[in-house]
């Protein structure tokens, strides 16, 4: 028996490898939920500032009609101006919506209202609102493990239920339910001991209705976008320790058009998980549990390198916590 050559054998294996992720991309083009703004009612919340907002332009300027929701009403007004000036074409909607996405009986009005001025329920609907207040886990109230919880997690749950009920009674179809949740959805650290557990949550929350929603048409992603340049990420620096700095480093925040843009790229590619930069993809790929891939043959290969990297980063920031006690003393 002749055995074929080392050359010819990484030949054929690099031919299959080629094959297999060239039919990969067909196989997701053919089977990944299309993302066509233009003409689509998208509803957002925490639409006045932020993620929301950048959001709320980006889906503009693809002929959107678009509602936007928060609380604080100069704000919302300020906002419709700036998205109403980056609309495609004249006959597209702008409105606001002043509620507490944390009052049940505030998001149910929401989308009666946005309902009735836009004409018909929203086709795709995104869960921009929440906030973060870092702090050691001692130093906080228990009321801030309430406030989070209700910002965080309920205020998008609330917002999703009514999504996909007025799909599912509206017949609509490739219907989209976007969740943001955060990098401190898939990791935490010293500091986040409010905030992380519920972007968490929204990730198990989302895991459970990418599956369940299906047999409504109506599809589910999640976003895990890093730090955003916005008056809430001010807020949070104020109240940041110290060792949680540390232990983020030096990563620059993104702006929120630069973070809108990042999302509205994944939701193109038909990505269930959307990230914004190689280290998120990197812990995307470690941690994403029975999920679809993004990409089966470098999602492998990142996995791979992520395990070796969330070892050392690990060692890293118990290394840092542990000298806070030497200080002390």
């Amino acid at each position: 028996m002749v055995l074929p050559s080392w050359g010819t054998t990484l030949v054929a294996l690099g031919a299959a490898t080629v094959t297999a992720i060239i039919l990969e991309r067909i196989y997701h083009y053919i089977t990944r939920p299309p993302f066509e703004p233009a003409g689509k009612h998208c509803f957002i919340t925490g639409g006045s500032t932020g993620l929301g907002k950048g959001l709320a332009i980006e889906l503009a300027k693809a002929g959107a009609d678009i509602t936007i929701i928060a609380r604080r009403k100069a704000e919302l007004d300020n906002a419709v101006i700036e998205i109403k000036s980056q609309c495609r074409h004249q006959g597209q909607k702008v409105i606001a919506i002043s509620a507490d996405v944390t009052i049940k009986e505030d998001i149910v009005r929401a989308y009666d209202e946005a309902k009735i001025k836009i004409g018909r329920d929203p086709e795709y609907v995104f869960t921009c609102a929440g906030a973060a207040l870092p702090k050691m886990f001692l130093d906080y109230d228990l009321e801030d493990f309430d406030r989070s919880i209700k910002l965080n997690f309920l205020g998008q749950t609330y917002a999703a239920h009514q999504a996909a009920l007025r799909m599912k009674e509206a017949g609509i179809k490739r219907g989209k339910i976007v969740f943001v949740s955060s990098m401190l959805g898939l990791l935490s650290f010293a500091g986040y001991g409010t905030y992380s557990p519920t972007k968490f949550a929204i990730r198990g929350l989302a895991d459970t209705l990418r599956n369940e929603l299906k047999q409504y048409d109506i599809d589910v992603h999640i976003f895990f976008p890093g730090g955003i340049l916005s008056p809430g990420f001010d807020q949070e620096n104020l109240t940041k320790p110290e060792v949680t700095k540390e232990i983020e480093g030096t990563n620059e925040p993104q702006t929120p058009e630069e973070c809108a843009k990042s999302l509205i790229h994944g939701l193109r590619s038909g990505n269930y998980m959307i990230m914004v930069d190689i280290v998120s993809e990197i812990l995307r790929a470690t941690t994403r549990g029975v999920t679809p891939a993004n990409n089966f043959f470098l999602d492998t290969l990142l996995a791979l390198v992520g395990q070796i990297i969330a070892s050392g980063y690990a060692l890293y920031m118990d290394w840092l916590v542990k000298s806070l006690k030497t200080k002390q003393h």
